[in-house]
């Protein structure tokens, strides 16, 4: 593996930070998930959205036949190691939008494939993610919202939970239990699409522990689901959102967000003095700061490497369940080395003059609680390395 960039890929990055740089203002929030979700940040994040649309980055790697430019996946790396280092609002929806058009083209039909994919290639078609159920998180096979075959449509009752953005999308990919007689559980779900202002659909925004509200619930009663929103073959939905949570679990943000607040509390620590001692100087912080810088590097080569199979089309599985794991815990790491830093200043709440670093630090360590459990948990990962990665037995 040669992690030197090319003449090309590095500018394709300038370019990159030079849109960032321009389309983001200088006071852009940079911690973690968007706790502000008035219609002024909304409207804001629209626009970005379509302009990282007219740039054609969204659909670049598709290929041509269905829209893309066939570029090499390479791109999608930098670009989503330069939107984490920002924070950028694209982050989250280029994530699910990466995730609905591998499943459109690898198992949407032509008709499916037609009428969504030029919407999410603009930016300006939004879509959630419905996976995860009071009773199903990491384990999918145990996904209990019911699509019953009612003929032309299936009827689905249920609900579904951590459905982010859903209170804003315009659709929903989801695996539905529709066949629960199958022999196997992995039989037993399919894929579908969901038509998010279908009647029967109730969708509740959870506020997280950090303030922001952009998590829901989403509940399903009697709501009808033509046959033709079925992506791929029936009882083949597992199959599917295996695919799915792989491009989920494998990015570069992984290293860029927590890079960027080391490179704050740096700074912080050479201007803030304690007995007029810059903290800078504290031989222990020094440790605690070099210890961090070293890790996000180790990170950052994993997920090159993740990048570096993707481009080579190999099996991406158990490379991506390593980024995953290391990713999400150092993440969480970083943001506690924070907290310790601060000290008190960590405890000020939202808003208040006294506060430090935009209470960036303090909201990362409340959202980052949560990044061991999404998309999949530290536990499973490790099953997921052990089994496949190294081919050790299942107990």
């Amino acid at each position: 593996m040669d992690f030197r960039f090319t003449e090309e890929q590095n500018a394709f990055r300038q370019k990159i930070k030079a849109f960032l740089a321009k389309e983001l203002p200088p006071d852009w929030l940079t911690g973690g998930a968007p706790e502000d979700e008035t219609d002024e940040w909304w409207r804001f994040v629209q626009k970005f959205l379509k302009k990282m649309g007219d740039n054609e980055w969204i659909s670049a790697t598709w290929p041509r036949e269905y829209g893309g430019k066939e570029r090499p996946s390479w791109e999608d790396a930098i670009l989503g190691e330069e939107l984490g280092y920002c924070r950028a609002p694209a982050q989250d929806y280029w994530f699910r939008w990466k995730m609905i058009a591998a499943l459109l083209v690898h198992f949407g039909n032509d008709e499916q494939k037609k009428r969504h994919l030029p919407g999410i290639a603009s930016g300006q078609v939004y879509w959630c993610q419905g996976f995860s159920e009071p009773g199903a998180g990491s384990d999918l096979g145990g996904c209990q919202v019911k699509a019953q075959d009612k003929g032309d449509y299936f009827l689905v009752n249920g609900q579904k939970i951590w459905t982010t953005g859903a209170h804003r999308a315009h659709w929903c990919f989801a695996p539905l239990l529709s066949d629960p007689d199958a022999p196997k559980r992995s039989r037993m779900l399919s894929m579908f699409l969901i038509d998010m202002k279908s009647p029967g659909i109730t969708v509740r925004r959870l506020e997280s522990l950090e303030g922001a509200a952009h998590l829901c619930e989403t509940f399903f009663d009697d709501v009808k689901v033509p046959k033709e929103n079925m992506v791929g073959e029936r009882g083949r939905g597992w199959l599917a959102a295996m695919a799915l949570v792989n491009i989920e679990r494998s990015g570069l943000g992984f290293a860029s967000m927590p890079q960027k607040i080391l490179e704050q509390l740096v700074e912080y620590c050479k201007e803030t003095k304690v007995n007029g001692v810059p903290l800078s100087q504290n031989p222990i912080i020094r440790h605690k700061l070099a210890e961090t810088a070293i890790e996000i590097e180790v990170c950052r080569m994993l997920a090159y490497r993740v990048a570096w199979v993707q481009a080579t089309n190999q099996d991406v599985t158990s490379v991506g369940a390593i980024i995953k794991l290391f990713g999400s815990e150092l993440m969480q790491r970083v943001s506690a080395t924070g907290l310790e830093i601060l000290g008190l200043y960590s405890q000020l709440v939202p808003g208040s003059k006294w506060q430090k670093l935009a209470g960036n630090i303090t909201r990362d360590y409340m959202w980052n609680l949560s990044i061991t459990i999404a998309g999949g948990t530290s536990e499973i990962q490790r099953i997921i390395i052990a089994t496949q990665g190294l081919g050790l037995p299942r107990m």
